[in-house]
């Protein structure tokens, strides 16, 4: 029997076999899909308490300056519990995303996975890992996301230059300026992180699909598996013609 490879598997994947693969843990995970929901949760959050943090942090400077002028150093407890609950909120929705995350990007509970398995303790195959298709989507994907970093860093830098150009700008003027920048460049970092999470997305489930095709063979077979043996079908029509002779009515004796 010729070996198997990926040319030979040009069905798709039955969900049969997913159901199966799904119960080892074996699903399509997008650790991209799952930087850009926690991202844009933070953003969001951000967003939100935005109004609160600068009153908490305005609250906060007030009463240190005026425990500096009063001639001690002692911070009033209530605008440090203030402060600290301001920025709760955003580390549960933070948390909250993060834990919600991996449930949107194939988390399954699998027992089987936590079996010893001796394969891999195979050194050739991390060898051949490092030489995978996964490896090499994953070491490109790597080289442009540095290089997107790269052009928004220095478009930040840019935006922020030509924020402080002019000398007749007030400090306020001037910092409200860059924390628009600053706030435009996180969410330019979303939009980028989306676009990589949508392009990493489709490539694990085009790959996990293509790691779970069949063959021809494979198929016919699960197919006759699904219907049953040859010797149980005939079997079963043998059990149905004996039910229908039972519950034929007998012949004769009109009234």
């Amino acid at each position: 029997m010729a070996e198997e490879t990926d040319l030979s598997r040009t069905e798709p994947a039955s969900p049969r076999r997913l159901a199966a693969a799904r119960q080892r843990g074996d699903v399509p995970r997008s650790r991209d899909v799952s930087a850009w929901l926690v991202w844009t949760a933070a953003l969001a959050a951000a967003a939100w308490l935005a109004p609160r943090w600068l009153a908490a942090a305005k609250a906060l400077l007030v009463a240190s300056f005026a425990s500096a002028g009063a001639g001690t150093l002692r911070v009033p407890v209530a605008a440090v519990v203030d402060a600290l609950l301001a920025v709760l909120p955003f580390l549960v929705i933070v948390f909250g995303a993060a834990l919600v995350a991996p449930f949107l990007t194939g988390w399954v509970f699998a027992p089987a996975a936590f079996a010893f398995d001796w394969t891999r303790l195979d050194p050739t195959a991390r060898i051949r890992r490092l030489f995978s298709a996964e490896t090499l989507f994953d070491l490109a994907r790597f080289a442009v996301k540095l290089a997107a970093a790269a052009a928004v860093s220095m478009w930040l830098l840019d935006a922020l230059r030509a924020t402080f150009t002019p000398a007749a700008l007030s400090p306020a003027r001037a910092f409200a300026m860059a924390a628009d920048v600053v706030w435009r460049t996180f969410w330019v970092l979303a939009a980028v992180l989306a676009v990589f999470a949508v392009l990493d997305g489709a490539w694990r489930v085009w790959r996990h699909r293509r790691r779970h095709a069949m063959t021809w063979q494979e198929v016919l077979a699960e197919a006759r598996e699904a219907e049953g043996s040859p010797e149980m079908r005939a079997r079963l029509r043998e059990r149905q013609a004996h039910a229908a002779q039972l519950l034929r009515p007998p012949d004769g004796g009109g009234t």
